[in-house]
């Protein structure tokens, strides 16, 4: 780089503290690693050749990188890949708008949205393959901080023509719609039964959301879902909806990232959930 932009050897040993004989011969043993010739002196002075322009503009590439890297490190700012885990629900109805403002206030980061149930987003976030997530009912762990977001509200669902639920014995006999095991609203029903001394008669694993709200409103058996995702069906009319006890349907969802890794972007995306509170 010092020799292209000084055209002088002398000028350059000067720029980089270094004897001239050091660095012709650092050029010409790089010539020779390389095959090619990279400078050709004319009039006193070198002038690069096509290969040796071609090296410099990479060279100059390479330093703004390493810039870059130290100075993110050194002075953190988000940007980059941001691997954000979501629960399935959460990121059809609650993720959109701040991830939107995300996007809008910091156009270097990279959004990788990954979904799933609570167990598998708590073992990816301590695994180190997410960044952080959106989870119900986090359990307390050393390993983690944690911000609460929201306050979700479940619901038990069922076909149109379904009786009125109002105790667990309403569902003894039906067949439970759910996710796999692990997932934090699945548990709140199963709980709420087992208070009862109930255990489902059947249980039909699903792996989505509309999925189960499409094998409800035929009749397939209940499920439990958050009370937003219900904006998100188009055909509500074939469902009925059921409130049950307060104890076992109230959710918080909590944001979670490993501890002491509380990153530029953690920090960016837990100030927009701040500011739309």
């Amino acid at each position: 780089i010092a020799l292209t932009e000084t055209g002088s050897v002398t000028a350059t040993a000067k720029a980089l503290n270094r004897v001239p004989s050091a660095i012709t011969t650092r050029i010409q043993n790089v010539e020779s690693q390389l095959g090619k010739v990279l400078f050709i002196k004319s009039r006193g002075k070198f002038h690069p050749t096509g290969e040796g322009h071609l090296l410099y503009e990479s060279a100059l590439k390479i330093i703004e990188l390493v810039t870059s890297a130290e100075d993110q490190v050194t002075r953190p700012r988000p940007g980059g890949r941001f691997r954000i885990g979501a629960l399935d629900s959460m990121a059809a109805t609650r993720l959109p708008r701040p991830l939107a403002r995300l996007y809008q206030n910091h156009q270097s980061i990279s959004v990788e949205l990954m979904t799933g149930i609570s167990r598998t987003l708590l073992n990816a976030v301590l695994s180190y393959e997410l960044d952080a997530a959106f989870i119900a009912d986090a359990p307390i762990d050393d390993r983690l901080e944690r911000m609460p977001v929201y306050c979700e509200e479940l619901v038990i669902i069922a076909a149109a023509n379904f009786p009125l639920i109002k105790h667990p014995h309403d569902l003894c006999r039906t067949t439970l719609l759910a996710f796999q095991d692990g997932c934090s609203y699945r548990d709140k029903l199963t709980t709420w039964l087992k208070s009862a001394g109930i255990r489902p008669v059947r249980l039909a694993e699903m792996s989505s959301y509309h999925a189960i709200l499409g094998a409800v409103s035929a009749g397939m058996g209940a499920g439990v879902v958050p009370k937003a995702i219900l904006e998100t069906f188009p055909s509500t009319e074939l469902i009925s909806v059921h409130p049950f006890d307060r104890a076992h349907s109230s959710v918080t969802t909590d944001l979670i990232w490993r501890k002491n890794e509380k990153t530029a972007n953690v920090i960016a995306l837990i100030e927009i959930l701040r500011a739309l509170e």
